[in-house]
C-alpha cells in the first residue's frame, strides 16, 4: 500500500482519484481548503487536510508530506481566480515535496503545455491563454525539480464515465476531449508506472487500454 497525497482533492478530477486510489488500496491524504467538502472526502476513505495553496506556508505543506510515498498535484485555479495559483503552488508544492523527502511527484497540466501547442480558435482567448501561460511556468519548474515528476496532460476534459482506454504519447497529438474518469485512470496508473518518471504524458480519448498505453512508455 501507498501513501499518496492528493492536492486539489475535492475537484472533479481530484474526487475520482482519490476514489481510485482508495479502492486499489492506497492510503489516500486528500488536501482541501474548503472544510465543508470534508466530508466527502472522509466518506470515500480519505484522511483529509485542510490547507492552501496561497494561504498556507510551504513548511505546513512539508509537515503534511512527510512519510508519503507520492504527491499528485490535481489543483487549478477556479473560475474568477488567476491561474498564477496553477504555477506558484506548483513550485511552493515540489520545494515542500523536496523539504519532506518525497521523490514522485506528479502533476496534471493540460494538453500541449509542454509541447509548444499553438492555441487557435475557441481556445486563443486572453483567459485561455493566461491559464497555458501558468501551466508552462509549472511544467518547467517540474522539470528542474530534480523529482521524479511525470505530467499528465490531458486534452478538454469531459464528465463521460470511464472507458479505460486512450491515446498516451510523449509526442504532440491532435487534441481531442477526454473523460476527467479517464484522467484519473491515467494518473493512478503513472504512480505504479517508472517508465512514466521523467515525461511529459499527452493524454486524449483513444483505444489503447491504460495498462498497454504505459507498457509501450518503457519500449
Amino acid at each position: 500500500m501507498s501513501r499518496i497525497v492528493v492536492i486539489g482533492a475535492h475537484g472533479r478530477t481530484g474526487l475520482l482519484l482519490v476514489e481510485q486510489l482508495v479502492k486499489a488500496g492506497d492510503g489516500v491524504v486528500a488536501v482541501i481548503r474548503n472544510p465543508r467538502h470534508m466530508a466527502d472526502l472522509v466518506k470515500r476513505g480519505a484522511e483529509t487536510v485542510l490547507l492552501d495553496l496561497e494561504a498556507s506556508t510551504g513548511p505546513e505543506f512539508a509537515a503534511q508530506f512527510k512519510g508519503a510515498d507520492a504527491i499528485v498535484f490535481a489543483a487549478g485555479s477556479a473560475a474568477g481566480e488567476s491561474s498564477a495559483i496553477d504555477s506558484a503552488g506548483v513550485r511552493k508544492t515540489l520545494r515542500a515535496a523536496a523539504k519532506a523527502g518525497v521523490r514522485r511527484y506528479v502533476a496534471i497540466s493540460s494538453i500541449g503545455a509542454s509541447t509548444g501547442m499553438k492555441l487557435t480558435g475557441d481556445w486563443a482567448t486572453d483567459e485561455m491563454k493566461d491559464y497555458y501561460k501558468h501551466k508552462r511556468l509549472a511544467g518547467k519548474a517540474i522539470m528542474a525539480s530534480g523529482l521524479d515528476w511525470t505530467l499528465v496532460e490531458p486534452g478538454e476534459l469531459t464528465e463521460g464515465k470511464p472507458t479505460g482506454k486512450v491515446t498516451l504519447s510523449v509526442a504532440a497529438i491532435p487534441e481531442k476531449p477526454v473523460s476527467r474518469a479517464d484522467v484519473a485512470g491515467v494518473v493512478a496508473a503513472a504512480l505504479k508506472s517508472p517508465a512514466s518518471i521523467g515525461k511529459a504524458l499527452q493524454l486524449t480519448a483513444g483505444k489503447t487500454p491504460i495498462a498497454d498505453a504505459f507498457k509501450a512508455l518503457g519500449k
